[in-house]
């Protein structure tokens, strides 16, 4: 390397100046591809050059052929002596003022190496044709007339062709060569035409040509070999390259260009010891030619001969030709594959010295640093490279490098923007695609949008061939996305299929094994995976969020509901883990389940704590948290509040059908029958038909009194499932609206199904007061409801509908009817008797305004102890009766029994009590008529002896109302007064729509209902809290995860991307090796492109509402 950097005192590609005749030509040879030529020899500057308009599209393929019909002659050649020492002046020339000047410009400018495939073929094409200069084309035309010595008549004819070859017309040159082929068989015009055909791609054609001319005139131009073997070699015939390259050397031993062009062919064959032969051949005959040298270097490079392709690629440099930058980017590749980076680095500084500019070499100066962990000055060659953007790959490659720093930093917001830039630049899109795609992929991921994210990712795997760089990042990423997803197997898929885990994959491989032993019912297996999760991150609360959720699972799925010691002791193990995570971070949804858990166990205070705070924390108001909460203040009886939550929960989300069905109960409770009926018909147009659901709206509509609803209800479920006990609530809402036939056949079905003991007394008893009814004073009719209600009673049987009090009170009335008063009057004390005590097991107690009207009505009789609500109210209907009632029966039974005296006691409480006016003037009118009845001496009143019936409370569709009026034995009076016992139906009972806690609210929670927060892998810990990106930082606030970023040294594992750089960079030397002649484009700088910074900044915005969090956090953090 000291050797190379002396030589830098003087031009690496100046040719010095031979002082022997013999060497003068091939000095010569080397004119175009020599730079810093200081002055031109005068018939240099007298070159003269067609000009193209701009508008025309030259072929691939013109400069090659400009530059095989301006071959000078040797004569020409020598009058050119001082041509050496000015051969940058002829390069500055040739750029300003030739041809090459109108070619359309390209965005981005090509090295004279290039990529693409197509040019590499013509570049091989042009690498042949190493003699010539830019003298002037009139003075190589009659250089060539002279020394072919054409006859003068076809010689013209020939020149023609050639200029309209120097013009790009080649189709018009080929048909002047042809015609002179007609006459005559010239080898100058069958040349030519090969050369046509060649230029046009039509290698048949110019091989039949190019054979023919060999064969005729084996000597005639030794170029033509190489001319057909490179047409043989573009129809895919090797071996007749080689065939004819061999009789080339057979024709002129010393040819070294057709030794070159053989061991080039050799080595894609992968001849290595042929091709060696061949470049060693090369040097024996120009030992001052690096080319060969290079080829040397190739040949071992393959051979797994580094330390020989180094020796040989110094050999190559010590020429110091046109190709010692070749040379020195073949030995700093050399030194990468050998990794020693210092010497690498140590070539390619003096590339660089050479043209600071050099986007190919600059990249490579940023790959060697990358690899030296060198990475701001990596970074900062990349960015040279770019900057100069003279090299479409390298710029691409340098782009490349960038993002994939970036992307080992995880720093992938500045990784997509880097990526961004290439809309802006000349790049292929193919060397970047993947970096696109997994950037955009994990933007996606860290905004939230996991279906998008995942997608790419996907597309990523499916489609294209993943570097072993990316490949585990992308199973890593679309795992995590997968399991945002919840879609578990898959995430664990993903991750099984790299062969290391870092600590963050580790812990979301444990939890998503964990889930899948849960919801496989694994409980013991979940329990293990999730206490190593715990162990492995202590810190993190969901492990104990989910090994609470799978015992509540656990308790749900396999412990009996009546097992209550088991059931507690699971819910409260499930409350420590719950517990325990609540101390790491009160989130909302763990404060939700957990206050669920806490009102099963019927703490509703501590449960409506927990859902207060769930719902102050929570981002978002949910709608469960509101429907839980009303819930919890239902059953504290708050029934204002509840109906608020419930509404809300209702307008949050006007799906969550249960919140109706509840907050019609909660209407009912508060006596707005018209609300709760509209929330019932939303909760049965919503809820999915099924026989259960059927029931719950029947029993619904039955309690708001929407009884023909509550049927129909009923009936659906009895049409899809025939159950028992619909039929029961059926025959029962039948009773209600007095269709006693209706609820005769039903429970005619039922005892016909089961032989049920209770269908059959309500069946039996219904009969008997169907048949009664009816019987207008049919005695025998009578006779058989009493026998059959004591046979009833004998038993101790007792209906659904029928229970001993009103069985009692019916044996009372068929009594009544068959005149065996006394036994009436006691049936109907045991009957009050018994409801006493059922009142007094279900209410307990009673307010002082029912005690003091109980008082007022019991001072006749021995006062009672406990007494009945459905006794005390002033309501007849759904009933067998009520206190009223059954003190007028009394009064009735005793005025029958000719005991006046104790029917007018019970008749003036009542008058006293009764706050009904009109019921009250005509209890008073009935009590004077009594009066006056037993007083002989007072005088008869006209007004009481137009009294002739005496009811006082409500009959319209009422038993009693069916049932024939008795005759009332009077003194004075002489009317005939009629009156009835007051009765009706029982009451009818429907199960309660109490609302109490729902079983579904337990049964739903599972680890499933925990946030999927598994460990993020682009964001790292630290002692300040949790960064994820440059761009944006996380405090403890915000819950977002966090991992440990891996270890920034670099393994020594080889880039796939670099070797493929390599491969190409190698392949394009290697092209260009055999051409000494400079074919590099203009090189156009492209002009720096203002970039829209605002708008890649809305680009790379968060979503509004991270945004909005992590601004809240700063503003109180500023505060504090």
């Amino acid at each position: 390397m000291k050797n190379v950097r002396e030589s830098n005192s003087f031009s690496r590609f100046k040719t010095r100046q031979k002082s022997k005749d013999n060497d003068q030509n091939s000095q010569i040879l080397k004119l175009q591809s020599q730079q810093n030529v200081k002055k031109l020899p005068p018939k240099a500057q007298q070159v003269s050059f067609h000009l193209l308009p701009e508008s025309y599209q030259r072929p691939k393929t013109k400069s090659m052929v400009q530059q095989v019909i301006q071959k000078p002659s040797k004569k020409v050649l020598n009058d050119s002596h001082n041509y050496l020492s000015a051969k940058y002046q002829a390069n500055k020339l040739i750029k300003q003022n030739s041809f090459v000047k109108n070619r359309p410009k390209k965005m981005h400018s090509v090295s004279y190496y290039h990529y693409d495939s197509v040019q590499n073929e013509n570049d091989e094409f042009l690498m042949h044709f190493n003699n010539l200069s830019n003298v002037s084309f009139k003075d190589y035309m009659d250089a060539e007339a002279r020394a072919n010595k054409l006859p003068s008549d076809k010689s013209q004819e020939i020149i023609e062709g050639k200029k309209l070859l120097s013009l790009g017309q080649t189709e018009e040159a080929q048909k002047l060569f042809q015609e002179i082929l007609q006459v005559s068989n010239n080898p100058e015009a069958r040349y030519l035409n090969g050369l046509c055909h060649l230029s046009k791609s039509e290698f048949s054609d110019a091989i039949a040509d190019l054979n023919l001319l060999i064969q005729q005139q084996p000597l005639y131009k030794r170029n033509a070999y190489i001319l057909l073997a490179i047409a043989y070699k573009k129809s895919n015939c090797p071996n007749d390259a080689l065939n004819t390259l061999t009789l080339a050397i057979k024709q002129f031993n010393k040819y070294f260009d057709a030794y070159i062009y053989r061991g080039k062919l050799l080595l894609k064959m992968k001849q290595f010891d042929r091709a060696l032969k061949d470049f060693t051949s090369a040097i024996e005959i120009q030992p001052k030619k690096a080319i060969a040298y290079i080829g040397q270097a190739d040949c071992f490079r393959y051979m797994n001969q580094p330390k020989q392709s180094v020796q040989a690629c110094t050999q190559a440099i010590e020429c110091e030709d046109s190709s010692f930058r070749q040379a020195l980017i073949k030995r700093t590749l050399l030194y990468i594959d050998l990794k020693q980076y210092d010497l690498a680095l140590l070539d390619i500084e003096a590339v660089l010295e050479e043209d600071h500019c050099d986007s190919e070499a600059l990249y490579i100066k940023g790959f060697i640093c990358t690899k030296r962990n060198q990475i701001q000055e990596a970074f900062l060659a990349y960015e040279q490279s770019i900057k100069h953007n003279n090299s479409k790959k390298a710029v691409s490659k340098s782009l490349y490098e960038i993002a994939k720093i970036k992307i080992e930093q995880r720093d992938f917001y500045e990784a997509f923007y880097q990526l961004s830039r290439a809309d802006y630049l000349d790049v292929d899109e193919k060397i970047l695609e993947k970096f696109k795609i997994f950037t955009d992929g994990v933007t996606f991921l860290m905004k939230r949008k996991f279906d998008e994210g995942v997608d790419a990712l996907t597309t990523l795997i499916s489609k294209h061939q993943i570097s072993d760089f990316l490949k585990p990042l992308i199973f890593q990423y679309r795992a995590y996305g997968y399991f945002c997803q919840s879609q578990y197997q898959k995430s664990l898929h993903d991750l099984n299929q790299l062969t290391s885990l870092e600590k963050p994959s580790i812990y979301n491989k444990l939890i998503a094994e964990g889930i899948l032993a849960a919801i496989a019912n694994q409980f013991e297996q979940s329990q293990g995976f999730f206490l190593k999760a715990q162990k492995l991150m202590p810190n993190k609360m969901e492990p104990y969020f989910y090994k609470a959720t799978t015992l509540v699972k656990f308790y749900s799925f396999l412990i009996p509901k009546d097992d209550i010691e088991k059931k507690n002791k699971f819910l409260n193990d499930a409350l420590k883990y719950m517990d325990l995570a609540v101390k790491i971070n009160e989130q909302s949804n763990l404060l939700f389940y957990r206050g669920i858990v806490l009102f099963a166990q019927g703490r509703l205070d501590d449960s409506l704590i927990d859902l207060d705070k769930a719902i102050e924390k929570s981002e978002d108001h949910v709608a469960k948290h509101f429907y839980v909460r009303g819930l919890i203040q239902a059953c504290r009886n708050a029934f204002e509040l509840a109906l608020n939550d419930l509404t809300i929960a209702i307008n949050l989300d006007e799906k969550l059908i249960d919140a109706y069905l509840n907050r019609a109960k909660v209407f009912l409770l508060l006596g707005d029958r018209k609300s709760a009926y509209y929330d019932a018909q939303k909760y049965q147009e919503c809820k999915q038909t099924d026989p259960q659901t059927d029931i719950i709206i029947g029993n619904l509509f039955f309690q708001i009194g929407a009884y023909e609803d509550a049927i129909q209800s009923y009936s659906n479920s009895i049409s899809s499932e025939k159950s028992l006990q619909v039929l029961y609530y059926r025959a029962k809402t039948y009773i209600l609206i007095k269709e006693l036939n209706s609820s005769m056949l039903d429970l005619q079905k039922i005892v016909e199904q089961s032989n049920d003991i209770h269908a059959i007394v309500d069946l039996n008893i219904l009969q008997q007061l169907k048949n009664t009814s009816t019987a207008n004073s049919d005695q025998n009719l009578f006779q058989e409801a009493l026998q059959c209600s004591n046979q009833i009673l004998k038993k101790g049987a007792e209906g659904r509908i029928f229970k001993k009090s009103d069985i009692l009170f019916y044996k009372g009335l068929f009594l009544f009817y068959l005149k065996q008063y006394d036994s009436s009057q006691q049936v109907l004390k045991e009957s009050y008797k018994i409801k006493e005590e059922q009142q007094k097991k279900e209410l307990g107690s009673m307010n002082d305004s029912d005690q003091f009207i109980l008082d007022q009505l019991n001072q006749t009789q021995k006062k009672m102890e406990y007494k009945s609500k459905p006794l005390e109210e002033f309501e007849f209907s759904d009933r067998t009766y009520n206190l009223f009632e059954y003190y007028f029966n009394r009064s009735v039974i005793h005025l029958l029994l000719g005991q006046t005296e104790q029917a007018l006691d019970y008749l003036e409480q009542l008058n006293e009590n009764i706050s009904q006016q009109e019921i009250q003037e005509h209890l008073s009118l009935f009590i004077q008529l009594l009066k006056d009845d037993q007083n002989p001496k007072s005088e008869i009143n006209p007004e009481l002896s137009k009294l002739t019936e005496f009811i006082i409370f409500p009959q319209h569709n009422r038993l009693c109302s069916i049932y024939p009026m008795v005759k009332l034995p009077l003194k004075k009076y002489k009317q005939t007064l009629q009156l009835r016992l007051s009765f009706c139906l029982p009451t009818v009972e429907i199960p309660e729509m109490n609302i109490k806690f729902d079983d579904k609210l337990l049964e739903a929670i599972s680890p499933i209902v925990v946030e999927n927060k598994p460990e993020a892998p682009w964001i790292k810990r630290t002692a300040e809290g949790v960064i994820f990106t440059d761009n944006v930082q996380i405090v403890e606030d915000l819950d977002l995860q966090s991992t440990t970023r891996p270890s920034k040294k670099q393994t020594e594992i080889d880039d796939p991307e670099f070797q493929q750089f390599e491969e190409q960079l190698n392949h394009a030397i290697e092209k260009y090796d055999y051409s000494e002649i400079d074919q590099q484009d203009d090189i156009v700088e492209q002009q720096t492109q203002a970039i829209d910074l605002q708008q890649l900044k809305q680009n790379l915005m968060l979503d509004s509402k991270i945004a909005d969090k992590l601004n809240s956090i700063l503003q109180k953090k500023a505060k504090n």
